[in-house]
């Protein structure tokens, strides 16, 4: 990477992460509320609504939690989600039914009610994935002939579990609302676990930071990141000429890019980017 877009890139960020950032961004929920398990239960709801219009993404999001009252963490616990999301496939926002809604809130009320919080849940899960990790790279080193049958847990571009994947599987693949699927870019997770890991900024939280490095994160692929990660060279176009798909590939490729200008926190280049492009 040149030094002048190194340089751009670092400027636009200065710019864009600051506090004013949270009034049109659906990451201004979770800052409504003190308690860990309230904050990570708002911020993943609001996460992964996070598609189509703004306006109408901190709409839906803003009737869940004003329905959840003082603590959505309680509010998931107590099952009290089933008098907002009927039993029907009605739509609830765009493609997403009160049915797939359900099914959401119910695996959340699931990991909650065994667990303090979401993060306590995914950093338990996390640890095992790692352990398993370090016994096949044990394994592999003393039996070299022997396959890594778990090589699909693990991040392209680091070697570590993908946390992303550990979350999406925790997730019944009947449910939308989470993405599935080894290859998918996982857009919204991507966008959690930035909000989640990411410490000392005035947007992002850090409840995640003390186990989880930011080192490790990958870039949400929102479709304006794309075309401004294209149009800077950040991202390399296909042989047609396109912007490449949305996948891990590419958020994995995208990240290795910025790394360059952001080596300690890669994922700071997504508000300047975002902002790039909403201000386009």
């Amino acid at each position: 990477m040149e030094d002048s877009l190194s340089q751009k890139l670092i400027h636009l960020a200065d710019t864009y992460e600051t506090k004013s950032f949270l009034e049109k961004d659906p990451s201004q929920f979770m800052h409504n509320y003190t308690d860990t398990a309230d904050m990570e239960v708002a911020a993943f709801i609001a996460a992964n609504l996070a598609f189509g219009r703004r306006d109408q993404i901190l709409v839906h999001v803003r009737s869940i939690l004003d329905a959840a009252g003082s603590s959505p963490s309680q509010w998931i616990r107590d099952g009290r989600f089933t008098d907002f999301f009927l039993e029907s496939d009605t739509s609830f926002y765009r493609m997403f039914s009160h049915r797939h809604m359900r099914l959401f809130c119910a695996t959340l009320q699931q990991i909650l009610q065994a667990h303090d919080s979401l993060g306590s849940f995914f950093q338990q899960q996390y640890t095992a994935q790692c352990k398993m990790h370090n016994a096949c790279m044990h394994n592999a080193y003393t039996h070299p002939n022997t396959p890594d049958k778990n090589s699909s847990f693990l991040s392209a571009h680091s070697g570590a579990p993908l946390l992303s994947s550990i979350i999406s599987d925790a997730f019944p693949a009947q449910c939308p609302v989470v993405a599935h699927g080894k290859d998918s870019a996982c857009k919204k997770i991507h966008m959690f676990l930035r909000w989640m890991v990411r410490d000392n900024s005035p947007i992002d939280v850090g409840l995640w930071s003390h186990w989880y490095k930011k080192t490790d994160l990958l870039m949400p692929l929102d479709t304006h990141v794309m075309q401004q990660s294209a149009r800077l060279g950040l991202l390399p176009l296909t042989k047609a000429g396109t912007i490449p798909a949305a996948s891990l590939k590419t958020a994995v490729i995208l990240t290795d890019a910025v790394r360059e200008a952001f080596p300690d926190d890669p994922v700071r280049a997504d508000f300047a980017l975002f902002g790039m492009g909403v201000d386009k």
